[in-house]
């Protein structure tokens, strides 16, 4: 009974991890009485009131500063980019929102935004309360949420700061505004001053914060290829001690291999994987970090996930890749279990 119950949570759970990836066009057959079915009106209605918000994401901070992007639905209007933003600063409404999911609002109280979209250039004109962060940490983390939120909107590929309206070269703590931003790499994991990194290449890995529960895109240094086996193999060896992240495979789990085709990857690992039903979402964290690692290398559309050459037993079909990190819904979930 504890197995099946922790299956029934697990299959819950991976709904919504393959939700954004998953659409059925097999009509329904009714069940209802015909009376229940919606009206035209009531059916505009609902069309209509759908149309009034969109999905974007928005970039929060974690208690301890990572920077953890959430899929959310905010009202629509004009200049949804502009919005997003506005939805970031810190305000006792979007502070209130963030504490819900466990997070913090990533721009500084007070800040306002002006925006022109220029071909695929972003100008963001930032008032002067930008120049205000306690430290360069907390600059660099305002500089690289806005530049990640605005360019998860496939219209813009470019942004560049300005404060007040006039173009700087850096900001208080030296971050560089003189050109324009491009995407860079989230939350990149520091290395010691004595490793010679030359050659060096990087890859991303997904851990859960141990402050919210939420999934936490790390950057990781690697002197391997920079191909799926070493990131799924990273993923595996888990977080640094002391680093606010926790794990969401069990230890001691072992990477039998990695195998492509077709745009389906067969993530087979050892027997010690079976150990993910006992967790608190019945492992629903565990597979989706590998399915968020595979999902970052181009041409990846599905995982499927092996136990010493069997298919998984909590789902033997294969999962949809997916570049949703957190959504609304499952940033709340974990919220609840870590409160």
């Amino acid at each position: 009974m504890k197995q099946v119950k922790a299956i029934a949570m697990l299959l819950l759970a991976l709904a919504l991890v393959g939700s954004a990836g998953c659409s059925s066009s097999k009509p329904i057959d009714l069940e209802e009485p015909v009376e229940q079915v919606p009206t035209a009106a009531e059916l505009q209605a609902s069309l209509e009131d759908g149309a009034s918000t969109r999905e974007v994401t928005l970039y929060y901070k974690d208690l301890m500063g990572y920077l953890v992007p959430v899929n959310c639905e905010i009202p629509w209007e004009e200049g949804i980019a502009k919005a997003t933003l506005k939805q970031m600063i810190s305000s006792e409404e979007n502070d209130l929102q963030a504490a819900r999911l466990g997070l913090l609002t990533a721009l500084p109280e007070g800040l306002t935004v002006d925006m022109d979209i220029i071909g695929q250039l972003a100008k963001v004109s930032l008032s002067s309360e930008c120049m205000q962060c306690v430290d360069a940490e907390e600059e660099n983390a305002m500089v690289c949420a806005i530049v990640s939120a605005l360019t998860e909107f496939d219209s813009i590929s470019e942004v560049q700061i300005l404060v007040a309206g006039e173009q700087v070269d850096s900001l208080s703590f030296g971050t560089d505004v003189s050109a324009p931003l491009t995407r860079a790499d989230l939350n990149i994991e520091s290395v010691s001053a004595d490793v010679d990194t030359a050659g060096a290449g990087t890859v991303q890995v997904f851990f859960e914060s141990e402050a919210s529960g939420c999934m936490v895109p790390i950057t990781r240094t690697v002197f391997s290829n920079e191909d799926i086996d070493t990131a799924v193999l990273e993923l595996l060896k888990g977080p640094r001690e002391d680093s606010g992240l926790a794990a969401c495979i069990p230890k001691g789990v072992g990477l039998i291999s990695v195998k492509q085709s077709d745009g389906v990857v067969t993530i087979n690992m050892s027997k010690e994987f079976q150990k993910v039903m006992e967790q608190a979402d019945g492992g629903a964290g565990a597979v989706k970090a590998l399915v968020l690692t595979c999902s970052q290398f181009e041409g990846v559309k599905e995982v499927k996930l092996q136990v010493e050459g069997k298919d998984f037993e909590l789902d033997s079909e294969t999962l949809a890749a997916s570049t949703v990190v957190n959504s609304e819904a499952e940033a709340l979930m974990a919220s609840a279990l870590y409160d």
